[in-house]
């Protein structure tokens, strides 16, 4: 393939030009003539600097004369030619003389360090030179195919990111008044409950409620896994207590453990080791584990965590009696998507996403996992190893904030989906809130004055007048200045959040809302 057709196939001849430099302007212009004729596209430059400059512009090849390659002792190879991308490799052709003086020598011992260079002793033979160039650009055509396949990979990357995200926005929206109105329910149901119809009401309510975490769950993981991945998740690292993470890890996956009727040992030895991590993240890696061996373990199983050192590694241990994991499945269990049970069908449910979750989390922390086990209901083992801090900073945590009717006070909510707000207000009126319902923006600045709020609830995909127009408008008013404002949404990105703190929200969650979260919006009562 010439120059042309190369040029025709990626549509930008400067890729694909041949710069020339020689020692003196009429051997230039010789060789142009000559690579013309042979279907190229050569192009002369005047000087070093300007061939620099034309090869950050584009080219195909670089066809230069030994006399003209600088003199000056040259360490490495991109201080004559310069950086690259990480696809490129630049081929570089360079014509020598029968004799080099030992200046040049040192710099063409320089250049042999450089991948994709070319040498030629003078005189070439006509078809020698040719084929040679031809090469080198259909070398560069290929580094071409590979930079636009990384484009394209990248671009099939962000549709996939931008895919997840409006699912789960459509997702979210959804399930945010069925949480709402079990929420509702469980709180009306707390009158009688030891009446017959009342613990009917309340194992239903409560199964409801189980499958709804469940949906949320697995909603958050799918965005989890796209955000580790693609290295879109900072961690907030501090020195912290190991077996704090391991507790709050516990109390994540305790409902779940109860509901599989589960013994669970924990066994955390010197409670001190600590390590620089993100308790957060730490938390959500050992309660993966743990809802992992819930999971996969029949009802009434055995379920051990233990901690101890290593050196100077911490070694956390999760282990459990379970259905074990297929010898042949251990090398992929890690994996995303992978399910090491379906062939039995045993399938737990699930998207198979926890485990890379926390591969990918470990890692992050600079630690590693194993999985262990003697295959189908021999049970399994999943080791962490975190590296250890000389000494762990206590961390003060502040009480939860008990709601009730002095601490929530009046509320807005603004949605224009009318299930949303509807059973989020009914939530609300249920712990003791005074609530006002708007169903569009413009409402919801009239509502501000009029019904003085102390928090606002604010969707912010709403038609016409937006979350984020509605939060401006209710700053400017003289009673919304103090009014907490909390966006709901079932957008949750990093641009997402801060589009809503430039508009002036206090809080940004994603839809469905917990009551855990409720309680970290709402003050404690005054005295």
């Amino acid at each position: 393939m010439d120059a042309s057709a190369m040029t025709h196939a990626h549509g930008d001849a400067k890729d694909f030009r041949l710069l020339i430099l020689a020692p003196h302007g009429r051997d230039a212009a010789l060789a142009e003539q000559a690579l013309l004729r042979s279907g190229l596209l050569p192009e002369t430059c005047a000087d070093f600097e300007a061939l620099r400059r034309e090869i950050k512009v584009g080219a195909g090849a670089v066809l230069i004369a030994e006399e003209a390659i600088p003199v000056y002792d040259v360490r490495e190879p991109k201080a004559l030619f310069g950086d690259e991308p990480p696809w490129s490799s630049l081929p570089i052709i360079v014509l020598l003389r029968n004799s080099s003086s030992y200046r040049h020598f040192r710099a063409l011992r320089s250049l042999e360090r450089r991948p994709n260079i070319t040498f030629l002793e003078r005189p070439v033979p006509r078809r020698t030179f040719v084929s040679t160039l031809h090469a080198a650009l259909e070398a560069r055509r290929l580094q071409y195919d590979i930079r636009d396949a990384l484009d394209a990979a990248k671009a099939a990357s962000r549709k996939k990111d931008e895919f997840l995200a409006t699912l789960a926005h459509e997702l979210r929206n959804p399930l945010a008044p069925i949480r709402n109105a079990v929420y509702v329910l469980r709180e009306r149901n707390r009158d009688d409950p030891a009446s017959d119809k009342n613990l009917k009401a309340h194992a239903l309510i409560s199964m409801v409620g189980r499958q709804v975490d469940h949906l949320v769950r697995l909603v958050d993981d799918l965005l989890e896994v796209s955000r580790i991945t693609t290295g879109k998740v900072t961690l907030r690292k501090e020195h912290v207590a190991l077996a704090t993470c391991i507790n709050e890890a516990v109390a994540i996956s305790q409902p779940l453990i109860e509901t599989q009727q589960h013994e669970l040992i924990i066994s955390l030895g010197d409670q001190r080791l600590a390590v620089h991590g993100d308790p957060v993240r730490l938390a959500q890696v050992f309660a993966n584990l743990m809802n992992n061996s819930a999971k996969y373990t029949p009802p009434g199983g055995r379920i051990e965590v233990s901690m101890r050192q290593e050196g100077g590694q911490a070694v956390v241990s999760v282990r459990d009696n379970g259905m074990g994991i297929l010898m042949g499945m251990l090398p992929q269990v890690f994996d995303l998507f992978s399910q090491s049970y379906r062939a039995r069908g045993r399938d737990q449910g699930g998207l198979g996403i926890g485990l890379a979750l926390v591969r990918s989390l470990v890692e992050m922390h600079g630690g590693r996992v194993e999985a262990h086990s003697d295959g189908a209901g021999q049970g399994s083992e999943f080791v962490v190893f975190l590296p250890l801090v000389a000494s762990a900073l206590e961390r003060s945590e502040a009480e939860p904030v008990a709601l009730n009717a002095q601490a929530l006070g009046r509320v807005l909510v603004v949605d224009d989906e009318k299930d949303i707000a509807d059973s989020l207000a009914m939530l609300l009126e249920t712990l003791g809130a005074e609530v006002c319902v708007a169903y569009a923006g413009m409402e919801a600045v009239s509502a501000t004055a009029r019904f003085r709020p102390r928090v606002a609830f604010i969707d912010i995909g709403m038609p016409i007048m937006d979350g984020c127009e509605t939060a401006r408008r209710i700053r400017s008013l003289n009673d919304g200045k103090d009014v907490v404002l909390v966006a709901l949404s079932g957008w949750g990105s990093k641009d997402d959040r801060r589009g809503t703190q430039r508009a002036g929200f206090d809080h940004h969650f994603v839809k469905p809302i917990s009551l855990e979260t409720l309680r970290s919006i709402f003050p404690r009562p005054a005295g």
